[in-house]
């Protein structure tokens, strides 16, 4: 596997994204999960579309993800001149220039649309940025993953209370930190908030730092596009700030659902996000 990623970090980015492409059509032609969660998932949050919108809506998300796979090497290897290249446009970046300029710290809700990864190598360009690394479940990769991540210059700390206070550290001293908000969390650390008025089981960690730190919140995400990324930055919902906690984590999911609502076969919908439902609520996988 390793031996592969290194392989893959050698390819031109449009040769990368050809051959993702390639086996995400193969794969169409297969009875697969990526394909079965993603279209429940759709399903359940678009319910407005149509069987024939949606299976294509569903089929551009496995491609989506399968070529996402093959970018992820190229960003993790290639150096901080590269970034800057393949960042095509940034839009909003006013955005996050102003809340940094409050020296209060900013969280970016960086939800798993377009290529989250890119998106972590260009932070640092602003300002110094610490995010939560959970290792990978093949220990082998740890290496590339997270030299990759800090190749330009991010800090990762464990998912842990060391973690989190960690990140308490860094917005108090005014820095940016990275929050990917649409994972389940651990037990006791989510409650359930609505996803597309899906009940969804919600991290609290935003909420608990934002009450904390008193930071700011940027939304951020970056898309595929000819070419390379297209950085996206949004100023968060006011409600984010909310003392209620009910209204807080709605407005977080309201900004996973911002960022899909600018491409949403680009969101990872092959994700279980809804594994975990309330007591007496059918589970949908």
């Amino acid at each position: 596997m390793t031996w592969l990623l290194r392989v893959v970090a050698l390819l031109p980015l449009s040769v990368a994204r050809t051959i993702g492409r390639g086996i995400a059509y193969l794969l169409s032609l297969t009875n697969n999960d990526i394909y079965r969660l993603s279209r429940i998932n759709i399903a359940l949050t678009h319910p407005q579309l149509d069987s024939d919108a949606l299976d294509k809506i569903t089929k551009d998300s496995v491609a989506s993800t399968v070529v996402n796979a093959f970018e992820m090497p190229i960003v993790w290897q290639q150096d901080n001149d590269w970034i800057v290249k393949k960042t095509v446009s940034i839009e909003g970046e006013a955005h996050l220039t102003s809340a940094l300029g409050s020296k209060k710290g900013v969280i970016i809700i960086a939800p798993h649309i377009g290529n989250w990864e890119a998106l972590g190598r260009h932070l640092p360009v602003h300002a110094p940025t610490t995010n939560l690394y959970q290792p990978p479940k093949l220990t082998a990769l740890e290496n590339i993953v997270r030299s990759g991540r800090e190749r330009s210059g991010a800090k990762l700390v464990p998912t842990n209370q060391r973690g989190v206070a960690a990140l308490l550290k860094a917005l108090r001293r005014g820095e940016l930190i990275g929050v990917l908000p649409d994972q389940v969390p651990p037990k006791n650390s989510g409650v359930f908030a609505p996803f597309y008025n899906v009940p969804a089981y919600t991290m609290t960690l935003v909420y608990s730092l934002i009450q904390k730190t008193d930071c700011r919140v940027v939304l951020g995400s970056a898309l595929r596009v000819p070419g390379g990324f297209k950085v996206i930055y949004a100023e968060a919902p006011e409600a984010i700030y909310s003392a209620d906690q009910a209204v807080s984590l709605r407005a977080l999911n309201l900004m996973v659902e911002m960022a899909i609502n600018n491409d949403v076969a680009q969101y990872q919908w092959a994700y279980k996000r809804f594994k975990k439902q309330p007591e007496g609520v059918e589970k949908p996988y």
